[in-house]
């Protein structure tokens, strides 16, 4: 279990821990010094049951507070500092309120230097912190008066430490591997080390993880888990890593940074977040109010979007987007605190939501909508609501990314959920049944509706009927849909063109009369038919009015067109295709030559290779050297080859 001191500057975090541990903290020349922590320090209590009491003893001066604030993020239990000789302070009071924003709930009171102020003094701070901890909310945060160079009531407040470390849970330890670098220093002989509070999943010796500077592999040589040697570190422990890789040194690493799993380096500039604003602040937080961040061990400039109403009122929550100065890495659930632009005080806090918003609509209902269902609940909870909500389908990765879930995790959700994968460009979709039924419901409406207002289109693409949903689909969900309603004859298809199977063209009684007098001209009794411009003559019409015509019929199927100004009815090719099935079952080998097929059907040679051409682009021959052979039957092939 970890434990986090705080409390004002001077009132005793140090020396209490050393009577707890045995172990000084101060550990840089500056703090011997002055005589106050000006960074993190850390000492570590072997318990009976091979379990670890680990310290992080954090600054309280003013000036070192973003340290405090590297130091609290990921503990378990806050022990909150103060001296009954100074009693509560300023910076108490913006402690306590950090502790409640981090959600941090475990929470016990050290009342020091208590053997420097009569019983009366020490009475009297106690109930002011009774009263203190009431109003914050902070129920069975007990008080213990110590006095740590005497060894007064520590053996007491040890003995609580160690309860609560007993009935301590240990994380859970299935998601990838994420630990805050807040230390980062080299050794003689052993390279350099980072440390920090491991947030998520696990890390063994010898394997690579990702550091967020710039996306660079590493390899870790060494492991202290909560100050030990040892072969692994995991979620809610504080290790010490000793890392190797190319191009990686104490120049290129600092503070604020992550070693994680490959699969989560993925940077934001912008986060969603649940924001409470400290009932402390004399005025409601506005929209675009400049602030500092601070989430893990890293701090930044940020900008306070409110996504609705414009402000949040002191003391209230709300939903915010933050739009950071840079790149940072978060995901769903990690706390943060924001301070005011120049950093010197506390005004908010709260949990990132969605840690990859979408650029733009950031306030619009339906996002707002999608941000209710992800405030509260489980991944699994979140993502039936998610799914529940979207019309569009809900991106995978991204929320496998934002709630740190690994492929087995979120498999396990889908299928718990039934979810419906559909394959899709950049992120594969997923959908609940009942939403993937409307989706294809919705792309027989955008049928219909464009059956009604153009009359004369052959069918509508998968561009076209996109062009009418509202909110969109992508054009790979579309193709799926209409898939899915073909097979289930709620559609009809003509190549690339869809309907409706009670839809019929509407073509004038003129491009009709001209589709008749053609197909009688280009089906001769004998020989090749003619060209364009030859059947235009025998027509009596030019030869653009004719084209017109004629691509009329190919979109109803009636005519193919085998090349430019090249037209033939589609029932002379399927007879000109059963002539080179018979052709090549009375062949030895089942082949058959350009001459063979020419003299079977007595026709032009320029027309005979235009049809073989043909019947090797739609799959029916396929020509080897000089020869070609049936690839399968011709009604199979001409059956879908309504458009030519």
């Amino acid at each position: 279990m970890i434990i986090a001191t705080a409390g004002h500057v001077d009132h005793g975090k140090t020396e209490l821990v050393k009577a707890l541990t045995g172990t000084d903290t101060d550990r840089l020349p500056e703090e011997k010094a002055r005589g106050l922590s000006v960074d993190l320090g850390f000492a570590y209590l072997a318990l009976p049951n091979k379990k670890m009491l680990g310290f992080v003893d954090v600054p309280g001066h003013e000036k070192f507070i973003r340290n405090m604030l590297a130091g609290v993020a990921g503990i378990d239990l806050a022990l909150l500092v103060v001296a009954a000789d100074d009693g509560v302070m300023p910076q108490t009071l913006e402690h306590i309120a950090i502790l409640n924003l981090l959600g941090i709930e475990q929470c016990l009171v050290a009342l020091t230097k208590i053997d420097r102020v009569p019983p009366a003094r020490v009475m009297e701070v106690k109930t002011q912190l009774d009263q203190i901890l009431f109003e914050a909310g902070r129920k069975g945060c007990d008080v213990f008066p110590v006095s740590a160079p005497k060894r007064e009531g520590i053996d007491l407040l040890k003995q609580e430490l160690i309860q609560r470390a007993q009935a301590n849970h240990e994380s859970p330890n299935n998601q990838h591997f994420r630990m805050a670098i807040d230390r980062v220093f080299s050794l003689k002989g052993v390279g350099l080390v980072v440390t920090g509070m491991v947030f998520s999943g696990s890390v063994h010796l010898s394997e690579s993880l990702t550091l967020s500077t710039n996306g660079s592999q590493v390899r870790i040589r060494e492991i202290r888990g909560n100050s030990q040697v040892s072969d692994y570190a995991r979620s809610g422990q504080r290790c010490a890593l000793n890392i190797i890789g190319r191009g990686v040194s104490q120049d290129t690493v600092r503070r604020g940074q992550w070693l994680m799993h490959a699969e989560l380096f993925r940077p934001t500039m912008r986060i969603d977040v649940d924001l409470e604003v400290l009932r402390a602040e004399a005025s409601a937080l506005k929209h675009w109010t400049p602030t500092h961040l601070h989430i893990g061990s890293d701090h930044l400039p940020a900008r306070v979007a409110v996504l609705s109403g414009g402000s949040i009122a002191a003391g209230a929550n709300g939903l915010a987007q933050l739009v950071l100065s840079r790149d940072i890495f978060a995901v769903h659930g990690d706390r943060f605190v924001l301070r005011d632009q120049s950093a010197q005080r506390t005004i908010a806090g709260g949990r990132v939501i969605d840690p990859f918003p979408p650029k733009r609509g950031r306030a619009r209902p339906s996002r707002i909508a999608c941000l209710e269902a992800m405030r509260n609940g489980t991944p699994t909870a979140i993502l039936k609501a998610l799914t529940e909500q979207s019309e569009s389908g809900v991106p995978l990765q991204p929320f496998a990314i934002s709630h740190n879930l690994p492929t087995s995790e979120i498999k396990v959700i889908i299928e718990t959920l039934g979810l419906r994968i559909v394959e899709a460009a950049p992120h594969d979709l997923l959908f609940s049944e009942p939403g993937w039924r409307q989706s294809l419901d919705r792309i027989e409406i955008a049928l219909a509706t464009l059956h009604k207002s153009q009359p004369s289109l052959f069918g509508a693409s998968v561009k076209d009927i996109q062009n009418l949903l509202t909110p969109l689909l992508e054009l790979n969900v579309i193709e799926h849909g209409l898939r899915q309603l073909v097979a289930e004859a709620r559609v009809a298809a003509d190549g690339q063109r869809y309907h409706l199977p009670s839809y019929a063209v509407h073509i004038s009684a003129k491009d009709k009369h001209l589709l008749a007098r053609a197909a009688v001209v280009l089906n001769p009794a004998t020989g090749a038919p003619p060209s364009l411009h030859e059947a235009t003559k025998e027509v009596g019409v030019d030869a653009r009015a004719l084209e017109k015509a004629l691509k009329i019929g190919v979109k109803l199927g009636d005519i193919i067109m085998l090349e430019k100004h090249r037209f033939v009815p589609k029932s002379l090719i399927r007879k000109l295709a059963q002539s080179a099935e018979l052709l090549a079952e009375q062949s030895s080998n089942g082949t058959f030559t350009t001459i063979d097929y020419r003299q079977e059907v007595n026709m032009g040679r320029n027309f005979v290779i235009a049809v073989l051409d043909y019947f090797d682009r739609i799959g029916f021959t396929v020509k080897i050297g000089n020869d070609r052979r049936i690839r399968c039957s011709a009604d199979h092939v001409l059956s879908g080859q309504g458009k030519g």
